[in-house]
């Protein structure tokens, strides 16, 4: 039997029908599952993800000594990160496939961190990493001048990243301790993260390029492509540009990107219909040839993104004599080498 069509505006209704001590976890997953494609996925991927690794270790494992998938494989990297997340809001943190889910980071972790010693030891990474995934649409609806969150998803958001918390283990496989004791505290502990002096690094730097220049690659046309790249980093906080030493918008450009964006937002929030089907249920309902062009359109990018970038970023001056940056000048004669090179 097919199911019942939903009302037009439904999914407040349904938050504010549960009660967010109890029902925490549908609540989240109303709040982010429904309304999402590869368009704002992706956008929020490149927003959201150089905060994570304004740290010289966080860039360094990332980046590693080539670019590593954030520029070999930048759109393979962003539909695992996509299908993962949203899995995760999907099902929950007490499902079995999230602990799956999860528990396939962790190994990853565990392989790299035996190259990388001692960089997948920083409990504050993990606890930063969740917190600002609870507070990311409280932060961006209030710098696009919309009305915040509703408290109940505040509280939802706020426990449901709780709950995953165990689901991580740090380097040598010791469990994350330390998270914030209420909403309040995830905000606090952003903050204050933020707020530590980050000096940044060189691969710091191309790897939130890397990730503002494929969101302009992938979805503006060349001669578009530097508000293609404009619109993540006018979205950005300053903290993060400035560890990265990536250089801001034109005020003006910037508080265009905001009011566009604001306004797209609020079509969404009080005129258009909100979404009958869920974002990963609608990728998991792909038929084989759906889902073998999407595979192959992520393959393709993949192919030409890396060419693209070094003709971006290899002779920047500001770069000069800086290894990783020096090094994207082989990629069109065949590849970086793979060796070490010496951190700046």
């Amino acid at each position: 039997m097919a199911e019942e069509k939903k009302s037009y505006k439904w999914i407040s209704k349904a938050i504010e029908s549960l009660d967010a001590e109890k029902d925490y976890a549908e609540i989240f997953r109303l709040s982010m599952s429904y309304g999402g494609n590869d368009f704002m996925n992706t956008l929020i991927y490149c927003l959201v993800f150089p905060n994570f690794i304004v740290t010289e270790w966080g860039a360094r494992v990332i980046w590693r000594r080539d670019g590593g998938k954030v520029l070999r494989k930048a759109a393979n990297r962003v539909e695992q990160t996509e299908n993962k997340n949203a899995a995760w809001w999907w099902y929950g943190p007490h499902d079995p496939r999230t602990k799956q889910s999860v528990e396939s980071i962790n190994n990853l972790h565990a392989y790299w961190a035996k190259h990388y010693e001692g960089d997948f030891s920083h409990n504050e990474d993990y606890i930063y990493t969740l917190a600002f995934t609870a507070i990311v649409m409280h932060r961006l609806r209030l710098m696009l001048g919309l009305p915040d969150v509703s408290e109940k998803i505040k509280t939802a958001s706020y426990l449901v990243m709780r709950d995953m918390v165990p689901l991580f283990r740090a380097e040598g496989g010791k469990p994350i301790h330390s998270f914030p004791s209420d909403w309040y505290g995830l905000l606090k502990f952003c903050e204050d993260f933020e707020n530590q002096p980050h000096p940044g690094s060189e691969q710091g730097n191309l790897c939130a390029n890397a990730m503002y220049d494929f969101f302009a690659f992938r979805y503006f046309p060349k001669p578009l492509r530097w508000l293609g790249r404009a619109i993540p980093i006018a979205l950005s906080l300053p903290t993060t540009l400035k560890a990265h030493r990536i250089k801001p918008v034109n005020p003006v450009l910037r508080a265009v990107i905001v009011w566009v964006f604001g306004w797209l937002f609020w079509l969404q929030d009080n005129v258009l219909p909100d979404p009958q089907v869920a974002f990963l249920p609608q990728l998991q309902s792909l038929s084989p040839e759906e889902q073998s062009r999407r595979t192959t359109e992520i393959r393709k990018l993949d192919r030409e993104y890396p060419a693209y970038f070094a003709k971006q970023h290899s002779n920047l001056g500001q770069w000069g004599g800086c290894p990783f940056h020096e090094a994207l000048g082989m990629i069109n004669d065949g590849g970086v080498p793979d060796k070490d090179y010496k951190d700046e």
